[in-house]
């Protein structure tokens, strides 16, 4: 139980906040903030609710796309500074007029500084916005930078108030006999949550300028980023664990308690984490890569460290188990090579000649744009007989989604082709052979002789 005297730090920084607030200049200086703030959202969302649909029209009648994107980033930029620039301006016309009636401003001036920092925020998450994805700066708008943002405000606060490192140190429990302070737990929690956050975020960030901007294998990069996203949650993790400064005997105890957990219910986990490191180092399964799994092909996603997430040709998106892939086959269509071959059955009638039919599919499969001429399409007749000749057209495909499409368009092609060549497609045709001693006869009920009757 942790010493009362620890937290002997915390009651001082309430007591002078207490003190601080119940000063009338203060109270004036919060109220002219208070204002402030006020009046700058106010200003902001009516001078954008009158100029923003003005401006969208007037942009969007704009010809050339690059001038309306040019136009777009520069509305976009003068929205995000808006609210942060009529604060400084009206916070300065609060500091003179405060000034003049003989009021100290000292709290105006920290202000400010963090209207100061709310502007170059924006500025920040503008350009992000500019340069990648909405979707992917959206993701992280709310749930990493804006968060970050009010931490820092926060921490800005608490500085002009107390000495941070003296309330840092503040010892709140013991564990192990070792002190667990209040940045600790701070480190511990918030601060790594900004860490992972900030990892994740990178990863994201960095795939998209790699894949749009140069010509790295996006599998390959996808890999190398997360492989970089855990070593750094693992730097994160063990940064913690020393600060913990834990002796030798804890480290047994904590491993040994660990070992039985993960004997009986985290078996599975671990089996799927080092699953998942092997697959990102060995690259056997990589985003994009089409794949065969149930019978379904799926084309791969992401390759996590503790689960591979993949996507059906219905739209399906299923999440399997790294340790699948090590413990059970599975079919890849872009292993080392992603153009497929793709067997196409077709049949006629036998009243045909099979040169002039092999001839006119290669010249059909050849004329769809997504089947390759190189490798060349080629035919071979399996079979014939029954009025039926087989052919099996193979076509080579550069992306194995396209499948079941040109499969379907390649056998509409051909009926056109076999019905303007007049050549015709197979009907079954059934030949009935009767011994000579057995005699048919076909009566008429009406011809049949009538029995005699008494």
């Amino acid at each position: 139980m942790p010493d009362t005297s620890n937290f002997d730090h915390i009651t001082s920084v309430l007591d002078k906040l207490i003190i601080y607030l119940r000063r009338p200049p203060v109270q004036i200086q919060l109220l002219a903030v208070v204002l402030v703030v006020g009046v700058a959202i106010f200003l902001d969302r009516l001078i954008w609710t009158a100029l923003g649909a003005r401006l969208s029209g007037w942009i969007g009648r704009r010809r050339q796309r690059r001038t309306r994107a040019i136009l777009r980033f520069i509305t976009a930029m003068l929205h995000a500074i808006t609210f942060p620039t009529l604060g400084l301006l009206l916070l300065t016309a609060a500091q003179r007029f405060l000034i003049r009636q003989g009021v100290i401003t000292g709290m105006l001036d920290k202000v400010a500084l963090i209207f100061w920092v709310i502007l170059v925020f924006q500025i920040g998450i503008t350009i992000l916005y500019a340069l990648f994805d909405d979707a992917l700066i959206r993701k992280y708008h709310h749930r990493l930078f804006i968060p970050l943002l009010i931490v820092m405000i926060v921490l800005a606060i608490l500085g002009n108030l107390t000495d941070l490192r003296g309330l840092g140190n503040t010892v709140i429990a013991v564990l192990f006999d070792h002190p667990i302070t209040l940045g600790l737990v701070f480190v511990a929690t918030i601060g790594f949550y900004f860490w992972a956050g900030g990892a994740q975020a990178v990863e994201e960030l960095l795939y998209q300028m790699t894949t749009r901007h140069t010509r790295i294998d996006p599998g390959g990069a996808r890999a190398a980023l997360t492989l970089m996203r855990y070593t750094l949650i693992l730097i994160g993790v063990a940064f913690i664990l020393s600060q913990l400064q834990l002796n030798t005997a804890t480290v047994a105890a904590i491993t040994g308690g660990l070992s039985v957990g993960i004997g009986f219910g985290l078996r599975e986990i671990l089996s799927n984490f080092i699953s998942g490191i092997f697959l990102l180092i060995e690259r056997s399964l990589q985003p994009g890569d089409v794949i065969e799994v149930d019978d379904e092909i799926s084309v791969v996603e992401h390759v996590q460290i503790r689960a591979t997430t993949v996507r059906t040709l219905n739209n399906d998106e299923l999440v399997i188990p790294n340790h699948t892939f090590f413990t059970s086959s599975f079919k890849t269509y872009t292993g080392t090579d992603k153009k497929v071959r793709v067997p196409v059955l077709l049949r006629t009638d036998c009243v045909i000649k099979p040169n002039d039919v092999i001839d006119l599919l290669i010249e059909t499969a050849l004329g769809h744009p997504d089947v390759l001429s190189e490798p060349k399409p080629s035919v071979f007749l399996l079979e014939y007989g029954d009025n039926v000749a087989t052919f099996q057209l193979n076509i080579w495909l550069g992306n194995p989604i396209l499948r079941p499409k040109v499969t379907s368009d390649l056998k509409l092609k051909v009926w056109d082709a076999f019905a303007a060549n007049s050549i015709a497609l197979p009907f079954p045709e059934i030949e009935l052979h009767f011994p000579p001693r057995v005699a048919l006869e076909m009566t008429h009920p009406a011809q049949q002789p009538a029995l005699a009757t008494d």
